[in-house]
């Protein structure tokens, strides 16, 4: 079944440096980017984290909060003041150049100017435990809104085949409405009875052939019918879902070229605007 991309997952473990505090939140991204906040712990260690997150974490802009109840003895807060003084040096340059005033807490936060020095965390195997507790949430939190995810996308597709078919149904009309309006058209204009029946179905079949639908509709219900079955893999499947429905959606314009029945234009503006509600959902899945 497939998975969001978002999700929170905490998790906490005692250690000989105090209450060990995880706190892993994922959101969308279209490449797996890990970032560390909290205590600066060693870069060994961070690196260490990082390469287990991997093992379980396959995509998505991953934040990992880490802390400890009880700070080390001797442990100094220090304050970044270059950075703070380039940031505001930034800020009023947005504002003289562009009329736009923003303020610090728009753009950073106390942990990007403010940090501890020396701190580590000797126990990796109950760090260890604490990030398993937060990513176990996580995945737990990303399976649940995979299923609300799942449920609505499968209601969209219904809805498109529906209207497929409508589509279907209207396009297989079309070559006796096609051979009526012809033929009246003539008779308009050369205000005679007797036409030439095979000139009339010779004109009748290159018009039905111009806007023949039928591939393109096949093409549709195959791309929709993978779609379904990528849905249903554990396996990160957002990527191919999302060239599915660009498929899809290349497939619909065509055929919203090709059909001059107003019917059918109604319809392709209907599953368009499925297709849209789709493709927002499918930036969220894993």
């Amino acid at each position: 079944m497939i998975k969001s991309m978002t999700g929170f997952g905490r998790g906490t473990a005692i250690s000989n440096e105090g209450k060990i505090n995880v706190e892993i939140k994922s959101l969308n991204s279209r490449y797996l980017d890990i970032k560390f906040l909290g205590i600066n712990i060693h870069p060994q260690t961070e690196e260490r984290i990082k390469r287990y997150i991997l093992d379980y974490l396959n995509r998505g802009n991953i934040k990992v909060h880490i802390d400890i109840d009880k700070i080390k003895d001797g442990q100094i807060l220090t304050f970044n003041k270059d950075r703070f003084d380039t940031i505001q040096n930034i800020l009023k340059d947005i504002h003289i150049k562009y009329g736009q005033k923003l303020n610090l807490s728009d753009i950073i936060s106390t942990h990007d100017i403010l940090s501890f020095i020396d701190a580590d965390i000797d126990d990796d195997e109950k760090l260890k435990k604490a990030v398993d507790s937060a990513i176990k949430q996580l995945k737990g939190m990303r399976s649940i809104e995979g299923k609300q995810i799942y449920k609505d996308l499968m209601s969209r597709i219904r809805i498109i085949k529906k209207d497929l078919t409508s589509i279907k149904n209207s396009s297989d009309k079309m070559p006796k409405r096609k051979k009526k309006d012809l033929s009246d058209k003539i008779k308009s204009i050369i205000d005679k009875d007797a036409i030439d029946q095979n000139r009339l179905m010779q004109e009748v079949a290159y018009l039905i052939e111009r806007s023949d639908i039928t591939e393109e509709i096949v093409r549709v219900k195959i791309h929709l019918d993978n779609f379904i079955k990528y849905l249903k893999y554990d396996e990160p499947v957002g990527k191919r879902l999302n060239f599915l429905i660009q498929e899809i959606n290349r497939e619909i314009n065509t055929i919203g070229s090709k059909s001059p029945m107003h019917d059918v234009t109604i319809k392709i503006v209907e599953i368009k605007n499925e297709i849209e509600k789709i493709r927002e959902q499918v930036q969220n899945i894993l």
